[in-house]
Protein backbone atom coordinates (compact mmCIF):
# COMPACT_ATOMS: atom_id res chain seq x y z
CA UNK A 1 0.00 0.00 0.00
CA UNK A 2 2.80 2.37 0.91
CA UNK A 3 4.59 1.46 -2.32
CA UNK A 4 1.44 2.27 -4.34
CA UNK A 5 1.00 5.61 -2.58
CA UNK A 6 4.66 6.39 -3.20
CA UNK A 7 4.28 5.66 -6.92
CA UNK A 8 1.15 7.85 -7.13
CA UNK A 9 2.96 10.61 -5.30
CA UNK A 10 5.93 10.39 -7.65
CA UNK A 11 3.61 10.46 -10.68
CA UNK A 12 1.82 13.55 -9.32
CA UNK A 13 5.15 15.30 -8.84
CA UNK A 14 6.20 14.45 -12.41
CA UNK A 15 2.93 15.84 -13.76
CA UNK A 16 3.45 19.04 -11.81
CA UNK A 17 6.95 19.31 -13.15
CA UNK A 18 5.69 18.77 -16.72
CA UNK A 19 2.99 21.43 -16.32
CA UNK A 20 5.50 23.85 -14.82
CA UNK A 21 7.79 23.42 -17.82
CA UNK A 22 4.93 23.50 -20.35
CA UNK A 23 4.33 26.80 -22.09
CA UNK A 24 1.51 28.26 -24.16
CA UNK A 25 2.58 30.35 -27.13
CA UNK A 26 0.26 33.13 -28.21
CA UNK A 27 1.24 34.35 -31.68
CA UNK A 28 -0.62 37.65 -32.04
CA UNK A 29 -1.98 39.46 -35.09
CA UNK A 30 0.60 42.21 -34.51
CA UNK A 31 3.41 39.68 -34.89
CA UNK A 32 1.88 38.22 -38.05
CA UNK A 33 1.34 41.71 -39.53
CA UNK A 34 4.93 42.61 -38.63
CA UNK A 35 6.28 39.64 -40.58
CA UNK A 36 3.89 40.43 -43.43
CA UNK A 37 5.11 44.03 -43.62
CA UNK A 38 8.70 42.80 -43.77
CA UNK A 39 7.77 40.71 -46.80
CA UNK A 40 6.16 43.76 -48.42
CA UNK A 41 9.47 45.59 -47.97
CA UNK A 42 11.32 42.64 -49.52
CA UNK A 43 9.10 43.06 -52.57
CA UNK A 44 9.88 46.78 -52.86
CA UNK A 45 6.94 48.29 -50.96
CA UNK A 46 8.99 50.27 -48.45
CA UNK A 47 6.34 52.91 -47.65
CA UNK A 48 4.32 52.58 -44.46
CA UNK A 49 1.20 50.52 -45.14
CA UNK A 50 -2.15 49.82 -43.52
CA UNK A 51 -3.29 46.20 -43.87
CA UNK A 52 -6.81 44.76 -43.88
CA UNK A 53 -7.24 40.97 -43.81
CA UNK A 54 -10.52 39.36 -44.84
CA UNK A 55 -9.36 35.78 -45.37
CA UNK A 56 -7.21 33.49 -43.20
CA UNK A 57 -6.06 33.49 -39.57
CA UNK A 58 -3.79 36.03 -37.91
CA UNK A 59 -3.76 34.75 -34.32
CA UNK A 60 -2.50 31.38 -33.11
CA UNK A 61 -2.36 29.62 -29.72
CA UNK A 62 0.15 26.75 -29.54
CA UNK A 63 0.35 24.56 -26.46
CA UNK A 64 3.51 23.21 -24.84
CA UNK A 65 5.91 25.23 -26.95
CA UNK A 66 8.36 27.95 -26.00
CA UNK A 67 9.48 29.78 -29.12
CA UNK A 68 7.72 30.65 -32.37
CA UNK A 69 8.94 31.83 -35.76
CA UNK A 70 6.68 33.20 -38.52
CA UNK A 71 7.44 32.59 -42.19
CA UNK A 72 5.58 34.54 -44.89
CA UNK A 73 5.93 33.26 -48.45
CA UNK A 74 4.33 33.48 -51.87
CA UNK A 75 3.28 37.13 -51.45
CA UNK A 76 1.42 38.31 -54.54
CA UNK A 77 0.32 41.92 -55.01
CA UNK A 78 -2.42 43.43 -57.15
CA UNK A 79 -1.32 47.06 -57.33
CA UNK A 80 -4.44 48.11 -59.25
CA UNK A 81 -6.93 46.93 -56.61
CA UNK A 82 -4.44 47.05 -53.70
CA UNK A 83 -5.06 43.38 -52.96
CA UNK A 84 -2.57 40.84 -51.63
CA UNK A 85 -2.32 37.08 -51.13
CA UNK A 86 0.29 35.06 -49.20
CA UNK A 87 1.06 31.94 -47.19
CA UNK A 88 1.85 32.12 -43.48
CA UNK A 89 3.55 29.28 -41.58
CA UNK A 90 4.18 29.30 -37.83
CA UNK A 91 7.04 27.17 -36.57
CA UNK A 92 7.14 26.33 -32.84
CA UNK A 93 10.42 25.09 -31.38
CA UNK A 94 11.61 24.36 -34.91
CA UNK A 95 8.55 22.40 -36.04
CA UNK A 96 5.69 23.47 -38.29
CA UNK A 97 2.76 24.06 -35.93
CA UNK A 98 0.23 26.16 -37.87
CA UNK A 99 -0.29 27.44 -41.39
CA UNK A 100 -2.83 29.61 -43.16
CA UNK A 101 -3.41 31.54 -46.35
CA UNK A 102 -4.01 35.27 -45.97
CA UNK A 103 -5.75 37.56 -48.39
CA UNK A 104 -6.79 41.15 -48.00
CA UNK A 105 -6.04 44.73 -48.99
CA UNK A 106 -3.11 47.04 -48.34
CA UNK A 107 -2.98 50.82 -48.39
CA UNK A 108 0.04 53.13 -48.41
CA UNK A 109 -0.27 55.77 -45.68
CA UNK A 110 1.37 59.15 -45.21
CA UNK A 111 1.29 62.23 -42.96
CA UNK A 112 -1.45 64.80 -43.40
CA UNK A 113 -2.09 68.02 -41.50
CA UNK A 114 -5.66 68.87 -40.56
CA UNK A 115 -7.28 71.46 -38.27
CA UNK A 116 -6.80 70.60 -34.61
CA UNK A 117 -9.73 72.88 -33.77
CA UNK A 118 -12.66 74.40 -35.61
CA UNK A 119 -11.41 77.42 -37.58
CA UNK A 120 -13.67 80.33 -38.42
CA UNK A 121 -13.91 81.89 -41.86
CA UNK A 122 -11.39 84.71 -42.23
CA UNK A 123 -8.95 83.40 -39.59
CA UNK A 124 -5.30 83.12 -40.54
CA UNK A 125 -4.13 79.57 -39.84
CA UNK A 126 -1.20 79.10 -37.45
CA UNK A 127 0.82 75.97 -36.65
CA UNK A 128 -0.95 75.66 -33.29
CA UNK A 129 -4.26 75.24 -35.16
CA UNK A 130 -3.04 72.08 -36.93
CA UNK A 131 -2.31 68.48 -35.99
CA UNK A 132 -0.73 65.58 -37.87
CA UNK A 133 -2.66 62.42 -38.72
CA UNK A 134 -1.90 59.27 -40.70
CA UNK A 135 -4.09 58.91 -43.77
CA UNK A 136 -4.40 56.37 -46.56
CA UNK A 137 -3.04 57.98 -49.70
CA UNK A 138 -5.96 56.66 -51.78
CA UNK A 139 -8.20 58.94 -49.71
CA UNK A 140 -6.15 62.01 -50.60
CA UNK A 141 -7.57 63.68 -53.71
CA UNK A 142 -5.63 66.00 -56.04
CA UNK A 143 -7.50 69.00 -54.60
CA UNK A 144 -6.54 68.15 -50.99
CA UNK A 145 -3.79 70.11 -49.25
CA UNK A 146 -1.96 68.04 -46.62
CA UNK A 147 1.44 69.79 -46.45
CA UNK A 148 1.81 71.90 -43.31
CA UNK A 149 3.94 74.52 -45.09
CA UNK A 150 1.19 75.05 -47.65
CA UNK A 151 -1.45 75.64 -44.95
CA UNK A 152 0.23 77.83 -42.32
CA UNK A 153 -0.31 81.54 -42.98
CA UNK A 154 -3.28 80.95 -45.26
CA UNK A 155 -6.71 82.41 -44.58
CA UNK A 156 -9.76 80.20 -44.06
CA UNK A 157 -12.16 80.92 -46.92
CA UNK A 158 -14.96 79.09 -45.08
CA UNK A 159 -15.51 77.55 -41.67
CA UNK A 160 -13.11 74.60 -41.28
CA UNK A 161 -13.99 71.54 -39.19
CA UNK A 162 -11.59 69.87 -36.78
CA UNK A 163 -9.91 66.77 -38.23
CA UNK A 164 -11.17 67.21 -41.80
CA UNK A 165 -8.80 67.20 -44.77
CA UNK A 166 -8.47 70.60 -46.40
CA UNK A 167 -8.82 71.34 -50.09
CA UNK A 168 -7.91 74.20 -52.39
CA UNK A 169 -11.25 75.93 -51.94
CA UNK A 170 -10.99 75.93 -48.14
CA UNK A 171 -7.93 78.16 -47.82
CA UNK A 172 -6.12 80.89 -49.70
CA UNK A 173 -3.86 83.88 -49.34
CA UNK A 174 -5.00 86.49 -46.84
CA UNK A 175 -7.17 89.17 -48.42
CA UNK A 176 -5.49 92.52 -47.84
CA UNK A 177 -7.56 94.68 -50.20
CA UNK A 178 -11.31 94.25 -50.24
CA UNK A 179 -13.77 95.08 -52.98
CA UNK A 180 -14.90 98.72 -52.73
CA UNK A 181 -11.84 99.99 -50.90
CA UNK A 182 -10.06 103.04 -52.33
CA UNK A 183 -6.29 102.64 -52.50
CA UNK A 184 -3.29 104.25 -54.11
CA UNK A 185 -2.20 103.01 -57.54
CA UNK A 186 1.28 103.69 -58.91
CA UNK A 187 2.60 103.56 -62.46
CA UNK A 188 6.33 103.78 -62.95
CA UNK A 189 8.30 104.11 -66.15
CA UNK A 190 11.96 105.10 -66.34
CA UNK A 191 12.53 107.84 -63.75
CA UNK A 192 8.89 108.86 -63.65
CA UNK A 193 6.24 107.64 -61.20
CA UNK A 194 2.58 108.58 -61.41
CA UNK A 195 0.00 107.81 -58.75
CA UNK A 196 -3.76 107.92 -58.62
CA UNK A 197 -6.60 106.88 -56.37
CA UNK A 198 -8.50 103.79 -57.51
CA UNK A 199 -11.38 101.70 -56.24
CA UNK A 200 -10.87 97.95 -55.97
CA UNK A 201 -13.50 96.07 -57.98
CA UNK A 202 -12.66 92.72 -56.33
CA UNK A 203 -10.88 91.30 -53.30
CA UNK A 204 -7.13 90.79 -53.59
CA UNK A 205 -4.21 89.13 -51.81
CA UNK A 206 -0.59 90.21 -52.12
CA UNK A 207 0.59 89.54 -55.67
CA UNK A 208 -2.93 89.13 -57.10
CA UNK A 209 -4.00 90.94 -60.26
CA UNK A 210 -7.34 92.65 -59.61
CA UNK A 211 -9.55 95.03 -61.50
CA UNK A 212 -9.54 98.63 -60.26
CA UNK A 213 -11.29 101.79 -61.39
CA UNK A 214 -9.70 105.24 -61.48
CA UNK A 215 -11.93 107.35 -59.22
CA UNK A 216 -11.53 110.43 -61.49
CA UNK A 217 -11.43 109.09 -65.05
CA UNK A 218 -13.55 105.98 -64.26
CA UNK A 219 -11.15 103.99 -66.40
CA UNK A 220 -11.01 100.28 -65.46
CA UNK A 221 -7.71 98.40 -65.62
CA UNK A 222 -5.80 95.60 -63.93
CA UNK A 223 -3.29 96.23 -61.14
CA UNK A 224 -1.13 94.06 -58.90
CA UNK A 225 -1.69 94.13 -55.14
CA UNK A 226 1.45 95.39 -53.36
CA UNK A 227 0.16 95.91 -49.81
CA UNK A 228 -3.04 96.84 -48.00
CA UNK A 229 -2.90 100.42 -49.36
CA UNK A 230 -1.16 100.09 -52.72
CA UNK A 231 -1.51 98.50 -56.15
CA UNK A 232 0.74 98.94 -59.18
CA UNK A 233 0.07 98.81 -62.90
CA UNK A 234 2.10 98.53 -66.08
CA UNK A 235 -0.52 100.34 -68.14
CA UNK A 236 -0.93 104.07 -68.43
CA UNK A 237 -3.91 105.75 -66.84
Amino acid sequence: MKTLMLKIGCLFILLLAFNANAATLNVSSDEVFGSLREEFVNQGVDEEIDIEVYGGRTNFIIENKKEAKILVSGLKLDEVQNKFYCNVEVFADGELAEKTQLQGKYYIVSDAYVPAVNINKGEVITEAMLRKIRVRTNRVKPMNIIDKDKIIGKEAKRALKEGKLLNERDIGDKIIIKKGEVVNMIYQTGNMQISARVEALSDGSKGDKIEVMNTKSKKVLFAEVVDANTVKTDAGF
